[in-house]
């Protein structure tokens, strides 16, 4: 009877776990239960890897003897490819392709994809050597590929790979527009080259001149609008407000004044240009004073050290360390500070019944204007003067927000005869129009640029085109958890009940026992 019985319960488990299996099969569940999610994907690329139509082919190299100090990042890169494999199925496979010091084949393999060992200093042994290592990604998809070099930023890694992966599945990139032709940057400029080669890794990136172009192309949704200064004539006003009624999004960056740091007489000037006007119809306007801030950036600056001048680093209140941050909009969130040097403020007006403004970032509570010269009527952009402190009791300045919302045409109800253009007039919106401003657009050139700041750009156009999309796992958080600060008093009892409770308790055990022990004998001998 008892034989038959282990038999039936062992039968019914293995029936309980077949059909788990089978259920398993068919719904698919992972956990992740770390804090903050660190090896979970987001629905963003769950999606992207569902649409897949053909496999893609992930290679993997990596140095042999890998730095252990590094080793966590290799073990990262790992996670994630088998959570994308998890979602994708057989559409996805990958490799990992070891490569030591003597196999030249693999190192020249490794180099015809586009990847380079990065130059290491590893600690070993109480000793500093350099390594070559390599950590690069591959992504094949037909004969198109994407690479990515040195999988050294691991909060970056799901955005970067899934971006990889939309790249070749769609076979072209979506276009986004750069203006041109009113002092604004050219895309050739070597001074935009940095922030334009950042949005051209995920983007198509199209330099439009209005005065060259009959409208705004249709297959572009976004434009970037950075540093304009010249006049605007009625033509090429009409074709920016036909874009905006028709539910445009435009990143405006723009400064009231320009700054020429090589003129030494006025190196601060006023922007002209009629563009402030013409988005003051549309809600947004720009203050027209230049801020200063008590939390700034330091620069480096010359000092007179009796013959000789040394640089030193000061505080540079023309560049305010923007840390008040909206923590509602992934634009910038996951950000911790920003900085832009000479900023503006930025504000909505005019009719808002129909339109919403939404603060981005604010710059710190000792805020304040900078006032010209009374004598040169200049204002002195020079590092180290001594500002005094009733120049910073402005508070809190708004520098950049989110105007969203419908609007009616800056040329009225009818085209003007003056004007021509090949669609029909459009007087009010079709499609709610998105514009994300800053009062700033020096942090696009190399010169001004604080990394930060490029991220911000990147965020802010990819929230623009597809607000759902990538920016919603744009730098994700992968650092452990930290530790509380403790008092010094909290900490010395810790270490106290650490040493004391582990021999405290066996003591008390031995007790018990023995108290137990001698209570037996006693009811025994009774």
């Amino acid at each position: 009877m008892n034989t038959k019985n282990t038999w039936s319960f062992t039968l019914i488990v293995v029936g309980v776990i077949f059909l788990l299996n089978l259920f398993a099969q068919q719904f698919f569940i992972r956990f992740d239960l770390t804090e903050n999610e660190r090896y979970s994907i987001s629905d963003v690329t769950r999606d992207i890897l569902a649409d897949i139509d053909d496999p893609i082919t992930v290679k993997v190299y990596f140095s042999e003897n890998f730095p252990r100090q590094l080793i966590s990042v290799k073990q990262y890169v790992l996670d994630m490819l088998n959570e994308y494999r998890a979602y994708a199925g057989s559409s996805l496979e990958y490799e990992f392709i070891p490569i030591s010091g003597e196999d030249q084949a693999l190192e020249q393999e490794a180099m015809s994809y586009g990847i380079q060992p990065v130059q290491a200093n590893i600690t070993e042994s109480d000793e500093i050597k350099v390594q070559r290592i390599y950590l690069g990604i591959v992504f094949l998809y037909g004969d198109q590929k994407e690479v990515i070099p040195f999988a050294q930023q691991i909060e970056q890694l799901e955005y970067d790979m899934t971006g990889a992966i939309k790249k070749l599945s769609l076979g072209s990139l979506p276009k986004i527009g750069w203006l041109t032709g009113h002092g604004e940057p050219s895309l050739g400029e070597e001074g935009v080259a940095r922030a334009t080669g950042e949005i051209q890794k995920n983007y198509e990136l199209v330099e439009l001149n209005l005065s060259s172009e009959a409208q705004i192309p249709h297959d572009i949704n976004t434009l970037i609008f950075a540093g304009a200064t010249g006049d605007f004539n009625g033509q090429d006003l009409y074709k920016l407000d036909q874009f905006i009624l028709r539910g445009g999004h435009l990143a405006v960056f723009l400064n009231k004044k320009i700054i020429e740091m090589q003129n030494q007489y006025m190196p601060v000037q006023e922007n002209g240009s009629n563009i402030f006007s013409f988005l003051e119809h549309y809600g947004l306007k720009y203050g027209n004073e230049l801020l200063i801030d008590k939390t700034s950036y330091q620069v480096q600056a010359m000092q007179n050290l009796g013959f000789l001048q040394i640089p030193v680093a000061m505080e540079y209140p023309f560049a305010p360390r923007v840390s008040n941050l909206n923590q509602d909009n992934p634009i910038v969130n996951r950000l911790k500070e920003l900085g832009f040097f000479f900023v503006n403020e930025v504000s909505q007006t005019g009719d808002t019944s129909k339109v919403t403004f939404t603060p981005l970032m604010y710059t710190s509570e000792k805020t304040g204007f900078a006032s010209p010269d009374p004598r040169t009527r200049s204002i002195n952009i020079s590092a180290g003067q001594q500002l005094p402190d009733y120049m910073f009791r402005e508070g809190p300045k708004t520098i950049s927000g989110i105007l969203e919302g419908e609007y009616s045409s800056w040329f009225g109800s009818a085209r003007p005869d003056s004007i021509t253009f090949p669609e029909r007039h459009l007087a009010n919106s079709i499609t709610p129009a998105v514009m994300v401003a800053l009062g700033n657009a020096t942090f696009t050139s190399q010169q001004f640029m604080v990394p930060t700041s490029l991220t911000f750009l990147l965020n802010t156009v990819d929230w623009l085109h597809d607000r759902n999309g990538l920016i919603s796992i744009r730098s994700k958080n992968v650092q452990p958890s930290q530790l509380d600060e403790m008092t010094a008093g909290k900490r010395q009892a810790l270490k106290w009940v650490n040493i004391l409770l582990a021999p405290m308790l066996i003591v008390l055990f031995g007790v018990i026992r023995w108290y137990i022990r001698r209570k037996s004998k006693n009811l025994a001998g009774a």
